[in-house]
Parts: structure tokens; sequence; C-alpha cells
């Protein structure tokens, strides 16, 4: 594999090691904090510039994330009533096995930036599911322009409809006359806090320091709620209750251990005892305190209640007891493929009223291909449904009416989006009798992989975007309930967040 060139600065090619997702990068002057942040879609940055811009005090850069990452940050806003719950963000980020951090000023404003270094790469979207989860067990619902996380579940793009998302964008660490600075735990700077060796020589101990089995577990746990299914099979429950008990019985060994202990007492309350929140809490301080090596090795004596606490709020979240119904419900494959249905007779049907005059008389084929490019389907998803518009099936009679609003929708309707119109709305009560009354009404199998990026929103605090991950429309190749207009159009420009 061809080897890209970095910079000579040791610092130059850590940032270009770390930081190191080349695409739609992000840039703003300095010296004008309301200007707009504008995102580079033209070509990618190489490492040695993206080190000569960081060098460059006149402008701020930024970059986004790829389809894995060795990083997290998490964005809390000055003036934020998070500014008070740092304390909570990082008992909910010990949640999931990052223990150590790096805080940051990020700029003159007196915004923090925390920086979560993993040990190793893992799945970006599993790493955004993890920290978004882990933050809202504890009661710290994320918001834009107060708490934000990097990466961020970002949406997803269905590529049949030319949609492309990326990841949001930050800005990168200690850039030179930005105001950013490292900070200690009281929030005051440190003695080196413009100092980017001193920086990744934190980094590298926060690597060590953070289990990269914890890590793992968690993603995984996060992934499979973030897709709705269930997280153990019944034919392991007896295992895995056995492999609690013995952790449990064995208490603590040495020093470094009170998370992983409590994840277990937790972990066996809430499966296996069915404790709610505060129940499951006692139980955990009880039961660690109760546990051979507690008083003698563990170092949060003190902090235990609010420990148990952060621990009963994330395990409540993440599983249920056993033998009751899933917390989160699934969604069946019928279920989708009804709204697709939905979704591509709509389109045709709204093609047919809004371009009507365009439309008639034209020969089959033309007429399909431009159907095709109005409604945005494919042709076989055209062909389907060719009694709506197929001369022979008299679907060009006449245009098409309006029909009467239904009092109630049937259950398997998709969600219609705000600022939908009256004739869209319309068209689909039409389509839904049809298809209730109509056999095999399938979907075509195109579908998306990955996701680059649609960048268009009035909001400029957060980029919204996409990398290569392939999500909950994408691995099974799905639609997700979106319905566009017709005028729409693809890889317009989004916002940003720094």
């Amino acid at each position: 594999m061809k080897q890209k060139a970095l910079p000579a600065d040791l610092n130059g090619q850590r940032i270009c090691t770390v930081f190191d997702y080349p695409w739609k990068w992000i840039e703003r002057p300095v010296d004008d904090p309301q200007a707009e942040w504008k995102t580079n879609d033209k070509y990618p940055i190489k490492p040695r510039v993206l080190w000569s811009r960081w060098q460059d005090a006149a402008t701020l850069v930024g970059v986004r994330f790829g389809s894995s990452t060795r990083y997290a940050m998490i964005d809390i806003d000055a003036g934020s009533a998070f500014m008070d719950r740092i304390d909570d963000v990082r008992a909910a980020l010990e949640t999931i096995g990052i223990v150590r951090t790096i805080t940051l000023r990020s700029s003159w404003s007196g915004g923090l930036h925390i920086y979560c270094p993993l040990p190793q790469k893992y799945p970006t979207f599993s790493v955004a599911c993890a920290l978004k989860q882990a933050l809202e067990a504890q009661g710290l619902a994320l918001a834009p322009g107060h708490l934000e996380v990097f990466p961020n579940e970002k949406s997803y793009g269905r590529r049949w409809l030319g949609e492309f998302f990326e990841y949001n964008g930050h800005r990168l660490p200690l850039q030179p006359g930005t105001g950013s600075c490292l900070l200690d735990d009281n929030l005051e700077p440190l003695a080196r806090a413009h100092d980017l060796s001193f920086f990744f020589a934190l980094w590298d101990n926060a690597v060590l320091s953070n289990s990269h089995d914890e890590i793992a577990e968690a993603l995984g746990v996060a992934r499979a709620n973030r897709r709705r299914f269930g997280r153990r099979s019944k034919g392991k429950m007896a295992d895995w209750k056995e492999d609690l008990e013995r952790v449990i019985s064995e208490g603590w060994t040495d020093h470094g251990q009170t998370n992983e202990m409590l994840k277990a007492i937790g972990t066996y309350g809430r499966v296996f005892m069915a404790l709610s929140l505060f129940e499951l809490a006692e139980y955990i301080q009880q039961t660690a305190q109760d546990s051979p090596g507690f008083f003698q090795y563990s170092r949060h004596q003190d902090d235990l209640p609010k420990r148990a606490m952060a621990w009963a709020r994330a395990i409540e979240k993440f599983y249920w007891p056993l033998g009751t119904t899933p917390l989160r419900q699934t969604k069946t494959l019928d279920d989708v493929c009804f709204e697709r249905a939905i979704e591509a007779q709509a389109r045709i049907k709204v093609a047919l009223e809004r371009f009507w005059e365009e439309l008639e008389g034209l020969a089959i084929k033309p007429l399909a291909k431009r159907l095709c490019e109005l409604a945005k389907c494919s042709q076989a998803t055209l062909y389907k449904y060719r009694y709506l518009w197929h001369p022979n099936e008299g679907g060009l009679d006449k245009p098409p009416e309006e029909p009467p609003q239904p009092e109630r929708l049937p259950r398997r309707v998709t969600h219609q989006p705000e600022g939908i119109t009256a004739d869209m709305a319309a068209v689909l009560a039409q389509i839904r009798e049809s298809l209730e009354s109509t056999e095999n009404q399938g979907v075509t199998r195109l579908g998306g992989e990955n996701e680059v990026c649609n960048l268009k929103s009035p909001d400029l605090k957060n980029l919204s975007p996409g990398g290569e991950e392939r999500g909950c429309g994408g691995e099974k190749r799905l639609s997700t309930g979106w319905l566009p207009s017709l005028d729409w159009q693809p890889g317009a420009v989004g916002d940003c967040h720094a």
C-alpha cells in the first residue's frame, strides 16, 4: 500500500496520523467567529497541507471521521448547563471503558473539548452509538449548541436516491492563536497548556489506560441496541449467570477493578433479579461493600453511592430482566417493505400530477426514462407499478385525481414528514388503500452501502454528513421511510460544527 508523505515535524506526523480522514475538511477564519465554516468537497487534504493549515494562525481547520476511528470527542459549549456536570460526563465514559480523557478549552469562548483516545481503531458508527447511549443513560441528553459527541450518529443515506452523508466535523486541537489550551481537572490551564507534544504524551497515557475489552463489549451492546435486536440468546443465560456469580464472589483482587466489579454486580441485579433504578443502585452499593477486597483495593469508597447510581442508570438502559419483553421493539421486514412500496408509488403518482403536460404524448420508452428521473426510482420499480402510468394499463387516460382523506390510517404507515403537501397526503392515502387490496406488492432490491456527504442545512453548528458506515437502511438495503419532494437535489452543502 502506498504511504502518504507525512510532515518532517514529529508533532505534525502525529496530527496527520490521528486525524487521518482527508475528505470534506472544514475551515474558517480565526478573526471572524461569526463566519460560517466552509466545507472543501473538491479534493482531499494532504497530510503536509493539513499540518501547514494547523500552523496557520489566521485560519481554523477541522476534520471529519471515516469508517473507523482511534478517538472520540465530547463538545460542551460555554454557558451550557452541562458545564456543571463534567464529573457526570466522565462517569458516563467510564461505564464504557474510557477511564482517561484529555480536557481542552476549545477556543477563547470558553467551551470544552473532552478527547477520548482509544486503544485501537474501532468502527466509527459503533463508537457514536456507545457515546450517545452512555451519556443518555446518565441523564445527559445530547443537544446542539450545548452537548454534542464526535463522532455523531449520522443520518443514513439511501444511495439509490442519491443521498450521501458525512459525520460531523470538528476543529483540530491546540491551533496557535485560537485560545485552545490544555486544562487540568479543575478546568484551569496547565503549565504546558499549548504544548502539542505534551498533548500527545497525555494521549499515549490515555491509550494505555482505557480498556480495550470493556470498550469492545460496550460497542457491541450499543450497536445491537441501535439495530434493535435482542442482546443474548436464551441458551447462553445459564453460562452468563454463572460467570457473573463467579466474578462477584471473587471480589477485588487488585487496584483498578472497581468499574468492572460494579458493572458485573449491576448486570446481575438487573437481568437475574429484575431490579429497577433505585433498587439496583442500592444493590450495587451494598453488594460491592460486602464483596471481598473492596475496602482493601477500591479507591472509590467515598464516592461509591454516586458511582453505583451511574452504573444503575447505564445498565438499566442496556439490559432488561430475564423473561421480560426487550426494551426496544423490532420492526419487521414486512413493515419496511410496505413503507418502501408506499414511497415508490407516491413518487410516481406525484411525478404524473406535477409534470402531466410534459409527459403526455411521450412514447413508452422515453416516458419510462423520464418518470424514473422524476420519481427517483429504477425501471424495475416503475414497471412493478405500471398500472399507475402505462398507456396500455390506462394509466395515462387522464390525470390522477385526488382521493378524499381517510378517517383512519392503517397500522403500518410511514410517519408523515413535517411539511408534506396536501396533494402528497392524498396520494399516500390512495396508495395505502390499493396496497391493502393487492397481493405480492414487492419492492426493488436496490440499496446503498456507503454514505459520504449531503451537506445542506441552515444550522451552521452541525455538519450533517456521513462516512463510509452502513446503517439501518444500508445493510439490508431497505428504506428508512423518508419521502422526498420531487425538487430535491442530492449533493448539496450542509452544516458544520466546531
